[in-house]
């Protein structure tokens, strides 16, 4: 799926739910086990990798980091939807 593909009101959920540690306040590994790759989120990516363990869209997302974060809304959705893709790449997450 491209980034063009996700949508504002798409909705996004986990496909699984991976083994977390947190490392400290900002900071949180994930392990797939199955494909031995562990994935590293801070930040805002950490931030979105909670919203998504819920449904919710990319509209959602960005309305939360806009608040917590000094970014521009379409800077935001642009990297966002990025991130989002990466993460439909690698299977962690998906559209319905």
């Amino acid at each position: 799926m491209s980034q063009q593909d996700i949508k504002s009101d798409s909705i996004l959920i986990r496909t699984s739910q991976l083994p977390a540690a947190e490392l400290g306040p900002d900071d949180t590994v994930l392990l797939d086990a199955e494909r031995g790759v562990y994935y590293g989120l801070e930040g805002p990516a950490r931030q979105i990798w909670e919203k998504l363990s819920q449904e919710t869209t990319l509209d959602d997302i960005c309305t939360s980091l806009t608040k917590d974060y000094d970014v521009e809304r379409d800077q935001c959705e642009a990297d966002t939807r990025a991130f989002v893709a990466e993460l439909i790449e690698n299977g962690l997450v998906r559209v319905r």
